[in-house]
């Protein structure tokens, strides 16, 4: 696997409150982790499974891994994504993922809502 040097330290936890969520954390250098966002899944036809398995290629991404685990053999389906505009000063940023069949139209599949990212 290949990382990026500047790489961050972020992982996932399973979201106490919410079913079908994730929280993203960063690992900060003196070993606590804080969360800095969320990835809430919006299919109820979903295996949680397959759920994870995307929570932790974006945690990869995220740290900068370039090689990750390539999900369209079992899905059967593109993962599309759009980047929500956000006022100047909301240090959230949202995107929504989609999944497309081929079959008609895309779907809400699940939203990313994170705190300082540069999107």
């Amino acid at each position: 696997m290949q990382k990026h040097q500047d790489s961050q330290h972020f992982t996932y936890r399973p979201h106490p409150f919410l079913a079908r969520s994730f929280l993203i954390c960063k690992k900060e250098h003196n070993g606590e982790v804080t969360p800095v966002g969320d990835y809430t899944v919006l299919d109820e036809r979903e295996e949680f499974h397959l759920t994870e398995r995307k929570v932790i290629n974006l945690v990869m991404r995220l740290n900068g891994e370039t090689d990750l685990v390539p999900l369209g053999e079992q899905t059967r389906s593109r993962l599309l994504f759009h980047v929500k505009p956000r006022p100047e000063h909301d240090p959230r940023t949202e995107i929504v993922f989609y999944t497309q069949t081929g079959h008609g139209v895309s779907k809400e599949n699940a939203i990313l809502t994170m705190e300082g990212l540069n999107a």
